[in-house]
């Protein structure tokens, strides 16, 4: 996805896309938004694009995503679900940008064990071949919880030799708990946690243990940012002004 002409009153917006997707996901947003950003949404690795690493740790991908910006830019990042996680992880500065403010929607902080064997058990499965590009593009709306929200998700599936798959890594679904609470501890800017109210993944107790103001976007499912880029747009907004108030304050 090409940058957004530089707006120089505002940071890069790095958008980092969820489990099973990639970075066109954000292309409503990115319409929403216009002019007013400086936008890069890279692919997550083991995604779409991006080259399979074998290594999928919130840790890993966030020093990956760290890549697409500049040492020291200041940057607002925008995620979802893991990608969201990311983003959090990116807040607590130990990567190369410099990140004022933070929007993550529908992350997941609940974990039971059932959820961690069967994650694992998806990625056990390996690789699908399919004889029908329109079998694989399937498959890869459905791993990302697209069906019925786009008609296809480009960059999601590969062609090799007459066949097909979809584009992920399945290694990517080995996912482990997520620390939120260190997360957010860690977190050295503005963190807003948001998700849909109709959101299978987590709900605004959950998110609750983790931000007394947790945004819930009426009517709306676990891709929200897919759903209602508007909503994300604005919180978008919120967050850049309460980046804007803590740069004040720091400089008091």
């Amino acid at each position: 996805m090409a940058d957004e002409p530089t707006s120089p009153a505002r940071p890069r917006l790095l958008a980092i896309h969820g489990l099973g997707a990639t970075a066109a996901v954000w292309d409503g947003l990115v319409d929403q938004l216009g002019d007013r950003w400086n936008v890069v949404a890279p692919d997550l690795p083991g995604h779409g694009s991006a080259p399979w690493t074998g290594d999928y740790t919130v840790g890993s991908l966030a020093a990956a995503m760290s890549g697409h910006v500049e040492t020291g830019e200041r940057v607002v990042v925008v995620g979802h679900s893991l990608g969201g996680a990311v983003g959090v992880a990116l807040a607590s500065g130990f990567f190369r940008p410099e990140v004022v403010a933070v929007v993550a929607v529908g992350v997941k902080v609940v974990w039971t064990d059932d959820d961690v064997v069967g994650m694992a058990r998806v990625a056990e499965r390996g690789v699908r071949w399919f004889g029908a590009a329109h079998e694989a593009r399937e498959r890869a709306l459905r791993q990302g919880g697209l069906i019925g929200l786009v008609d296809d998700l480009t960059g999601g599936v590969v062609e090799e030799d007459g066949r097909w798959r979809v584009a992920q890594d399945p290694a990517t679904f080995a996912q482990r708990p997520l620390d939120m609470a260190g997360l957010m501890a860690a977190a050295r800017c503005p963190v807003i946690l948001g998700a849909g109210d109709g959101d299978a993944m987590v709900g605004a107790a959950d998110l609750a243990m983790h931000t007394d103001e947790p945004r819930i976007a009426t009517g709306r499912g676990h891709n929200v940012h897919v759903e209602d880029p508007a909503w994300v747009a604005g919180l978008l907004a919120e967050a850049v002004e309460r980046a804007d108030a803590a740069g004040a304050a720091d400089r008091q």
